[in-house]
């Protein structure tokens, strides 16, 4: 994987968050965010607490915690959200602001080897250099729609994250379908994705048991389920519907429900 894609998605998401906050009014701030417990300014407190201690910047992550595992911590994350419960809005973003900067200045020179250990991380957990990029531009970018959607600001599906995210989130399919759900063999679905961004694959589970995903639709999937691309995103993300949800499907509705049940998979 080329990490200039990553890093430019995430550069280009940040860039729009700051100009979206930058002309929020001030009663947008603490609109609930479809992130179960968040407001939009709890959102922003997350992103300034992980871009701050990634940069050395600002008043950086808790201190009290060290990251175990391979998965940041719910605690872990919302400390860094309180520690900044003094702060204005303003400052918030000024945090915000030159962490990103900084971080800019830095990820100018894209890490060499994608597996190697990277240098800052989220309280010290042990992600690659590839693994680092890739959740900070998902969580940039799943993020800022928050904030959009949280505003009523539409956006950002044009942009280069938007392509990563969802591509990525459609890789986790054959995971649900398979270990989440643990369809039978051959057991499959269609889901076409529509507009703001537009893709039709097929999931299914194999004779070994294994899920895989491949472009196009099966003429004999158990299901076809069509929803917008913002849909999709609001379920996987694991996301409360502040607007409606936009889907339609045919077939076995028991694994439809199953199906949008297990979808989630951001921690």
């Amino acid at each position: 994987m080329d990490l200039s894609l990553y890093v430019d998605a995430w550069a280009e998401s940040a860039e729009r968050t700051l100009a979206l906050l930058a002309n929020l009014p001030a009663e947008a701030w603490a609109a609930p965010t479809g992130c179960p417990g968040w407001t939009v300014r709890d959102v922003v407190a997350h992103l300034a607490a992980l871009e701050s201690e990634l940069s050395h910047t600002g008043r950086g992550g808790p201190s009290e915690f060290h990251a175990e595992g391979s998965e940041v911590e719910a605690a872990y994350t919302e400390a860094g959200v309180r520690q900044r419960d003094d702060m204005s809005t303003a400052e918030l973003l000024d945090e915000l602001r030159i962490a990103v900067a900084v971080r800019r200045d830095v990820l100018a020179t894209v890490p060499e080897d994608p597996r190697a250990p990277a240098e800052d991380t989220p309280g010290g957990i042990g992600w690659s250099n590839e693994v680092l990029l890739r959740n900070r531009m998902i969580d940039m970018w799943v993020h800022e729609q928050d904030i959009r959607v949280a505003a009523g600001v539409a956006g950002g599906y044009d942009g280069k994250a938007a392509v990563l995210v969802v591509s990525g989130f459609l890789l986790a399919l054959p995971y649900v379908l398979a270990k989440k759900l643990k369809a039978a063999r051959g057991t499959s679905l269609v889901l076409e994705l529509t507009t703001p961004i537009t893709r039709t694959v097929t999931v299914g589970v194999g004779d070994d048991g294994r899920g895989r995903l491949h472009d196009g639709a099966s003429d004999d999937a158990d299901v076809r389920i069509t929803m917008t691309a913002d849909t999709f995103v609001t379920l996987v993300a694991g996301r409360e519907a502040l607007q409606p949800l936009s889907l339609t499907w045919t077939g076995d509705s028991t694994l439809v429900g199953d199906l949008l049940a297990e979808i989630a998979v951001t921690p």
